[in-house]
């Protein structure tokens, strides 16, 4: 039978490492409402320059813009934002089965985020580039800046996020950024043209540099609350059954105890009659 001092050691460890899933959870929940905050500007900031691409679309000087939606592709590349860190549960492995089941041949494959790369390699996915993900609210711009430059001149671009749902879930979403949509250049009617200063082909195509920019920011920020959603579930459920194994110690512990006594009783016992005679 277990000693009581090993079971007072096994509960000691049990609860310190509680208290440091209830600080994942906590940081994990504070993590969630700050994206969730940051979302509707960036959301808002997608819908500016959508609106500036369609106003600036009505300068091009032949096919109303659809040259630019019909220009050959130099690259043809899917991008799936993963996690940085673990915890997340099948967070990575989802985003992942839905970047395989999208993937068209000759494809590129591109990872943000170190645990979801470290998975697909794991998969004998062919990883052509990967960058760090954001572990906060104040650290996606830093990411996704890099990642938008080092796709300046890709014409096809595919993005592969979780996109948050209210109550801590996300949904597996699948979007295409590049080429611009049709009815995002062509699909809108302006009664008056903007003032410009930049030649039109120029101005739009820095607009769609800016766009590419916004969305892959907008799915990184998505991305990253979803992941610590499904983090704080993960934490929320390590807590619950640390708990119950607690509850299970915690009654064994009595009983240890109780059965120390009696027998402490006992030897009493025994040693009085010893005693007697």
């Amino acid at each position: 039978m277990e000693q009581l001092p090993r079971l007072k050691a096994r509960i000691s460890s049990l609860r310190e490492l509680r208290d440091l899933i209830r600080a994942m959870r906590a940081l994990a929940a504070s993590h969630v409402q700050e994206a969730q905050g940051a979302l509707a500007g960036i959301r808002g900031y997608v819908e500016v320059v959508e609106d500036a691409i369609a106003d600036s679309a009505g300068l091009l000087r032949h096919s109303d813009g659809r040259a630019l939606i019909a220009a050959p592709a130099v690259a043809n590349v899917l991008m799936v934002v993963c996690s940085e860190h673990g915890f997340a549960g099948g967070f990575n492995a989802a985003l992942l089965d839905r970047a395989e089941a999208a993937m068209a041949p000759g494809q590129q494959l591109g990872i943000i985020g170190r645990r979801g790369a470290m998975l697909a390699e794991e998969r004998n996915l062919a990883v052509a580039w990967s960058f760090p993900a954001a572990t906060h609210v104040g650290g996606v711009l830093g990411v996704t800046r890099p990642v938008a430059d080092h796709l300046v001149g890709v014409s096809t671009a595919d993005i592969v996020f979780g996109r948050y749902r209210k109550g801590g879930h996300f949904d597996v979403a699948a979007k295409r950024i590049l080429p611009l949509a049709p009815k995002l250049v062509v699909g809108m009617d302006r009664h008056s043209l903007p003032l410009h200063h930049l030649d039109a082909d120029k101005l739009l195509q820095k607009l769609a540099d800016e766009y590419l920019f916004a969305e892959i920011t907008r799915a990184a920020m998505e991305s990253l609350a979803s992941e610590n959603a499904a983090r704080l579930r993960v934490m929320e459920a390590a807590d619950n059954n640390i708990g119950d194994k607690l509850d299970v110690l915690h009654r064994r512990e009595r009983s240890l105890r109780q059965e120390t006594i009696t027998s402490e009783l006992l030897d009493v016992v025994t040693g009085a009659e010893a005693i007697l005679g």
